[in-house]
Parts: C-alpha cells; structure tokens; sequence
C-alpha cells in the first residue's frame, strides 16, 4: 500500500523531475561533447594520471550515476516545497477556528418536479450548495447532515436561532425540465425574521456550477458584504462539462451517504457510469475512493482483497491527478498517511483539505489527527470542539461517541485528567483507546479505579483483545507511549 502512494506523491512533481531530466540530459551532453574537444587539445595523462580514452569512460560513467542522484535530489527538494507551499500560512489557518462567524444553515429546496426521480438532482444542487458555503472561511456552515434533518419540518425562525444557533437560513426550490433549471432561492436573517435577499434563475444545466458561484457570492456578500472569495475559483474545482457524468456523481454521492451495503453496491455502479461519461470529471474518481474506503471500513469489503485495494488506490490516484486540490480527495490520503504512520505527510494532506473545506466535520476530524501527531496539540483540541459543536453524531458510524472520543485523546494528550472524566462521563460507549487511556490518568493521579463500574465493563468488552495490534491501529508518534500502552494492557492480565 505504501509503494502505491509513491505514484500519487510522483505526480505532483512530476513536471519538475522531467524539466530536471530534459536539462540533465542537455547538459550532460554538451559537457561530452566539450570535453571530447578539450582531450584532443591537452595532454590527459599529464594532468590526470590517465589516457584520454580512460577519461572519457570515466566522464560516462560519472554522467550516468549522477543522472538518478539528480532526480533524488530534485524529488527531495521539491517534496519540500511542496510541503512547505502547503503549510506556509499554517498560523493564520489556526485562527479560522477561533474567530467568531456567522452561521448559516440551509434548508433543503423544494423539488417542484413531477417525478420524485428528480430528487436525486435537488438535493445534490442544495449539498454542491452547503459544500460551496463551506469553502469559505469566513463563516459557519450547518452540516450536510444537519441540513437535510430539517427536511418537510416546519421550523420558526426562533427554532432556528435559539436551537439550532443559526444567523441565516437559506431556503428555496428547484425544478428540472430537458435541459434547463428552474432555481428559486432566498435567504433570511433570524434575528430579524425577514428575507434579505431572493432571487429566480431560469438557465441551462451546463450553466449550474457558474449558477452555484452566483448564488454563493451573493449569500456572502449579503451576509458580510463584500470580499475577495478566493475560494470560488473555478480553475481549480470546475468539475465537468457533461451533465450526465454530473448526474451520475450526485446519484452515487447520494447512495454512498445512505451508508448501506447495498447502497454502497449501487453508488459504485453510480460512480464507474460518471467516470465512463467523462473520464477527466475529478468528482466522480474521488467519490468512488470514499465509497471503496467506506465499504472496507465498514466491512462489506475485505480490506486485504488485493482487486478492492488496487481500485482504491487506482481511483485515488485519478482524483489526485485530475485535481490535486479536491477536499475529498486531500482527506482520503490524509487518512491512508495516517494508517501507515507518515505523519508529516498526514498532516500536509489534511491542511490542503481543511484549507479547501474548513467547515466539512471529515475534514475537521483527520486534520485534528495530524494536528495530535505532530504535537499541536491546543489546536487540534480547537478543532475537534469545532467538529463535535458542527455535527455531534457522526452520521452511520460503527461509533456514534467518535467526536468526543477524539476531544477526549486530545486533551489526554495534553494531561487534563479532570478534562479527560467529565467528557468520558458523556460518553454512551467507549473504545479501547479511551479506556486504557483513563486508566493510565488514574493511575498517574494514584486514584483507585478497579472497583469502578467503567472498568468493569472494559474488563468484560476487551477481555479477548490482542492489545499489541490493537495499539498498532492508535497510531501513536512517540515510542514512550506506545511502550507505556503496552505496560498498561500487560498489567490487566
């Protein structure tokens, strides 16, 4: 798995390593072809010890063994860069948790069509929506899951505000017909229950993603006038010309967010006719890595099947190669890094996600993991309250208690025990990593524990765990951890 990263990691510099090769080549060449001038005008043997035949071989010889130490050289430094390029405006990153912004929710649009087959191509207008709001860092973005929980309710605006923390909410309707899109929208502010801002687009399909940056810019500028949205460039994120590969995608990101095998099964096939519609549609690549990796997670498909890997991988690298600057994609490899302890690596992955989707709880998950292994650790505490505050329930995880799971190792790893109980007591279930954690704080704290119903219940749940894999999967950056984790679980036997 690792080796297959390589490719992915290749193709990000592989413009320079074939400049690096052209002007090697060039060079090498022309200092063959001047020395050949030099040796029949001196004398080699006086000066070097050696024929000028021999010399000449020795020039080969030393030309072709520099040939792939360049290249190595050129990997090296220009991984640096890339890197460094990644994560030159980290600090400035870290106070988009801090700072205080507006909260917008959206309310999923109306489907004005005939059939309710056209369902699929609402909501997928309204999430492309709610992702295009998340881009921008200069606000708070109710969920994908939040949003869609507020379907066929009738909210007030006081519901919204008092529970749901909502400045701004955005509603509207959608209706489909051929070729063209029927799009109203409007947006309301809660404190004052009126609308602020509406418009009516009658357009053509192919103009939806230029229709979403119009309907974007003009949320925010209403909402915090007017700045400079770098965000909503296009260069960058235009997926795709061809509306059926488009429609495809938002039915097989659709089916992969039901978390259902079958539909898992169904958005697969979903996502390989978008590929086959328009192959260079990045969404599509990178929305079928997520599903694979999901169904593996899940366990609807075996994670050491050699064809369902190769089709991760091969997927992920598409998606990376297409758009190298896809959220989705950046949190993908952000997660496999980690699995294989690259945690320099994790974390460059997971700043170029956060920094295309700060409000996206996946993203804000994987980025507090690198933050946690590579010793920030205040921050990554910010960023996992942010991601608990955002969506509190992970929606069909095998563990609904992960964000706070995360908040907890957080701040283990900071060494608030008292931090550490009050959120294990919110805890409905726990895992093993929080479990031997706390009794590590316990023990360190010489407070009495074995008696206590917590650990009773850990004893009876992992009473048949292999503890040395099991530690393997906490993916730990300091070897004095691991050996202590290791001591601990011992002790329990």
């Amino acid at each position: 798995m690792a080796s297959s990263f390589i490719k992915i990691k290749f193709h990000n510099i592989g413009s320079v390593l074939i400049k690096t090769a052209g002007t090697y080549a060039v060079s090498g060449f022309a200092l063959i072809q001047l020395s050949s001038v030099v040796v029949d005008n001196i004398s080699i043997e006086d000066i070097f010890g050696m024929s000028s035949e021999g010399f000449m071989q020795l020039l080969f010889i030393v030309i072709i063994i520099g040939f792939p130490l360049s290249l190595i050289t050129s990997f090296v430094f220009k991984r640096k860069t890339i890197n460094n390029e990644t994560l030159k405006d980290y600090d400035d990153l870290k106070e988009v948790v801090t700072n205080k912004k507006p909260k917008i929710g959206i309310v999923p649009f109306e489907n004005l069509n005939d059939d309710s087959g056209g369902e699929f191509l609402v909501d997928g207008i309204v999430e492309d929506l709610i992702t295009e709001l998340s881009m921008v860092k200069e606000i708070s973005v109710a969920t994908r899951k939040t949003c869609f929980s507020f379907r066929d309710k009738d909210y007030t605006s006081q519901t919204f505000k008092d529970e749901w923390g909502f400045d701004y909410v955005v509603s509207g309707s959608i209706r489909s017909s051929d070729d063209r899109l029927r799009i109203s929208v409007e947006l309301s502010d809660m404190d004052d229950d009126e609308v602020i801002w509406s418009n009516k687009y009658d357009k053509i399909k192919t103009d939806i993603f230029s229709l979403q940056d119009e309907i974007v810019t003009q949320i925010i500028h209403s909402v915090i006038g007017e700045i400079e949205l770098t965000s909503l460039k296009r260069a960058h994120r235009k997926p795709t010309e061809n509306m059926t590969s488009y429609e495809f995608t938002l039915k097989g990101r659709a089916l992969n967010q039901k978390f259902e095998k079958e539909a898992n099964a169904e958005a697969i096939r979903m996502l390989d006719a978008a590929i086959e519609a328009d192959n260079l549609n990045p969404l599509p690549h990178s929305w079928k890595a997520c599903t694979l990796g999901q169904a593996m997670f899940m366990g609807w498909k075996d994670k050491d099947d050699d064809e369902t890997m190769a089709a991760f991988l091969e997927t992920l690298s598409k998606a990376n190669e297409i758009n190298d600057n896809d959220w989705n994609t950046n949190r993908i490899l952000a997660e496999a890094h980690l699995t294989m302890n690259d945690f320099e690596q994790t974390k460059v992955y997971a700043t170029k996600a956060y920094r295309a989707n700060p409000s996206n709880p996946h993203v804000l998950s994987i980025y507090g993991e690198s933050l946690l292994r590579n010793g920030d650790i205040e921050t990554a505490i910010r960023i996992f309250e942010k991601m608990y505050e955002l969506e509190p329930l992970v929606a069909a995880d095998t563990n609904s208690d992960r964000p706070l799971q995360s908040i907890f190792s957080a701040y283990y790893m900071s060494g608030n025990f008292d931090k550490c109980k009050e959120i294990f007591d919110k805890l409905d279930d726990f895992n093993s990593k929080t479990w031997i954690s706390l009794i590590d704080m316990h023990k360190k704290n010489d407070e009495e524990f074995k008696s206590t119903d917590w650990f009773q219940r850990g004893m009876s749940k992992f009473k048949d765990l292999d503890w040395k894999e099991e530690i393997k999967t906490f993916h730990l950056n300091s070897k004095e951890d691991i050996e202590n984790f290791l001591a601990l679980s011992s002790a329990l036997n």
